[in-house]
């Protein structure tokens, strides 16, 4: 079911593509007002779905490390006049991986803003990623530290979330939410056989 709903996703970012490239469908506007979001416990492989989504869209991955995040600069970037200040972390994502059209990894999107659903004394960064993921905005998206609008319209994001209980509601209406579920045991012990045991032969030589 996890396969066929990504597929179903991908298939359908796709048809959008194509409508925006023949200018249907809303021209500029025929995008998908949601976001792919991964959900379960560590270890169950969302990285690694979002790295096999990325080689299958022959794209670039970044990783955005979003747990801790308190400080709305961290995604809109910090004003020059700031000793130390430099540009958000999606702008630094967009630069290491040097194309305006790479897959943009916001791991751990559960784990950013306060405990009071986002908001902390340095402004709401939940309220901020809002913004970097609404089609209807993200094409005009402005870093602090740059100064100028930056088009985010290309960039394929994938979210991960352990949880969304601490996600307020006005971001979960963006995502389109895949939970994977934790590995059984008998799943656990046939991963160990069939794909970390030969690693860990390979890796010393027998």
């Amino acid at each position: 079911p996890v396969k066929r709903r990504i597929v179903q996703y991908l298939a359908v970012q796709q048809l959008l593509s194509q409508a925006r490239s023949k200018g249907e469908g809303g021209g500029k506007g025929a995008r998908s007002p949601v976001v792919l979001c991964l959900v379960g416990p560590p270890g169950v492989g969302k990285t690694s779905l979002a790295r096999t989504i990325a080689e299958s869209l022959d794209r670039p991955l970044q990783r955005v490390s979003l747990g801790g995040v308190r400080d709305e600069a961290e995604v809109r970037g910090h004003r020059r006049t700031y000793i130390g200040a430099m540009p958000g972390r999606v702008v630094q994502a967009l630069i290491q991986s040097k194309t305006s059209s790479p897959v943009l990894l916001l791991d751990e999107m559960d784990k950013a803003g306060g405990a009071d659903g986002g908001l902390s004394v340095r402004g709401d960064p939940l309220g901020a990623l809002l913004e970097v993921l609404d089609p209807e905005q993200n094409h005009s998206f402005v870093d602090h530290y740059v100064g100028h609008p930056i088009d985010l319209s290309d960039v394929f994001f994938i979210a991960t979330a352990n949880s969304l209980d601490t996600m307020p509601p006005a971001l979960r209406d963006r995502l389109e939410i895949v939970r994977l579920q934790a590995y059984t045991p008998q799943e656990k012990a046939a991963i160990g056989v069939r794909h970390l045991w030969p690693k860990a032969l390979s890796r010393h030589g027998l």
